[in-house]
């Protein structure tokens, strides 16, 4: 008896040490997995693809959800974050406070850019064709000041369905679906690849800012009063406008 619950209690150790290391991973792919259950509730006239990861030039990339559609390709970022949360087009970096308590995080809308790019280099289709789409999830309460497309998980499928006008017809819709298909790495050791790599990116960002040097231009930072409160900007300004929240 005693045997059994020594093995009860390391298993239940376990898993909530696992927990704990992989609490973001865990609470991200909840995001997703909601999203995409939203996403099914389109027409089927719209394709989805979840969870793509992609090589082109020598580059991976992994796309939160895909949609095709005669009405584009939305592309799709999505963030699991609760409070209130601040961000600027052009700003390094976005805010989420949570009951006083700030913690920074990569602009969704720059992430979401890169993305199309990269379509846009393998599926050879104009930017104008594409629609980044950032959502956040329910909890959630945006106070962005953003040209791009930034909503809620509630609004996503009327955000989606307001494209009305057809950009692709359907011999075009089904060669995007093939070649995005066929292009999708399936295999776990690259997708490992892909993660380490965005890790050390923002591992060796994170050493350059707490030193004081913009991971951008190599500037040096300096700290400034704004609109939100103080925050970090780059002493090349305005050659250079990365910017980080205090």
């Amino acid at each position: 008896m005693k045997v059994l619950l020594l093995i009860s209690f390391f298993i239940v150790a376990i898993v909530w040490i696992y927990i704990g290391v992989n609490r973001a991973k865990i609470i991200g792919n909840i995001g997703e997995r909601k999203i995409s259950l939203r996403l099914h509730l389109l027409p089927t006239e719209y394709y989805l693809l979840d969870d793509v990861y992609l090589k082109v030039n020598e580059n991976y990339v992994q796309i939160d959800h895909i949609v095709v559609s005669k009405y584009g390709i939305f592309v799709i970022e999505t963030k699991n974050m609760k409070g209130w949360i601040f961000g600027t087009d052009k700003s390094e970096y976005w805010t989420k406070n949570m009951y006083g308590k700030k913690y920074s995080f990569r602009n969704p809308l720059k992430q979401n850019y890169y993305h199309v790019k990269t379509l846009q280099t393998l599926l050879n289709i104009p930017q104008n064709k594409f629609v980044p789409i950032v959502v956040f999830m329910k909890g959630a309460s945006l106070k962005c000041k953003t040209d791009g497309i930034v909503t809620t998980y509630r609004k996503l499928i009327r955000v989606v369905r307001n494209y009305k006008e057809i950009v692709f017809d359907d011999n075009e819709v089904q060669r995007i679906i093939y070649v995005l298909t066929e292009s999708s790495i399936k295999d776990r050791k690259h997708k490992k690849e892909h993660v380490n790599k965005v890790k050390q990116t923002i591992a060796v960002r994170d050493v350059k800012i707490k030193s004081g040097i913009c991971p951008r231009c190599n500037g040096k930072l300096v700290e400034r009063d704004g609109e939100y409160g103080r925050f970090l900007g780059c002493s090349n300004y305005p050659n250079c406008k990365f910017t980080k929240s205090l």
